[in-house]
């Protein structure tokens, strides 16, 4: 089974190819801005330097968040054209999850700062494969007992690792964004209706 993977919930772009949970190419750029301007350039050289092209791969997954909304958005609506052109399934992954399968814990918590000083927050017991929906929380009282992701001192989930542990198939969801909050463009919305 071959997969291509892309993350556009931070400024950096992540894309790997796999073959099974062997990596056959990846790539990490920053992207900043010019997210959707890069995408399908940089899937293309990656997908080039492994000598494979679109209708090699078998499913197609995105990184749904949480994160960027614009960037979740264009690399959502990038896999969802890929795959519905050549007719393949599109998957999705939370940064959330893939932290979680990285950090080799039993029981954690994941959490990423949203803006507006929120959490999205997820609670993983690998012992027991029990896994709570994704929430919000406002205030975190101790931040230690999180794993933080996309907080300005973590870079980016990596996603690498999670294909390579097998574990990451597992965790795959419906290929659309995760949005726990509203954006700034409804927030400000409601503000103008209240007034």
């Amino acid at each position: 089974m071959t997969r291509l993977l892309v993350d556009t919930s931070s400024d950096y772009l992540v894309i790997v190819v796999a073959r099974d949970n062997n990596i056959l190419a990846s790539q990490l750029i920053y992207a900043g801005k010019k997210m959707s301007e890069l995408l399908l350039e940089q899937i293309d050289n990656v997908l080039t330097s492994v000598a494979l092209s679109i209708d090699d791969i078998d499913e197609f997954y995105s990184g749904i968040g949480p994160g960027s909304f614009t960037g979740v958005r264009i690399g959502v609506a990038l896999i969802l054209g890929l795959s519905s052109g050549s007719n393949k399934k599109a998957y999705g992954i939370s940064s959330l999850d893939v932290e979680a399968i990285v950090s080799c814990k039993d029981i954690l918590k994941t959490a990423s700062l949203l803006k507006g000083d929120y959490y999205a927050v997820r609670d993983y017991d690998f012992i027991n494969n029990v896994f709570s929906s994704y929430y919000l929380e406002e205030i975190i009282d101790n931040i230690n007992d999180y794993t933080l992701i996309n907080d300005g001192k973590s870079y980016f989930p990596n996603l690498m690792f999670a294909v390579l542990s097998g574990k990451l198939w597992g965790f795959r969801a419906e290929c659309l964004p995760i949005y726990l909050r509203k954006s700034e463009a409804e927030i400000s919305l409601d503000k103008k209706s209240i007034s």
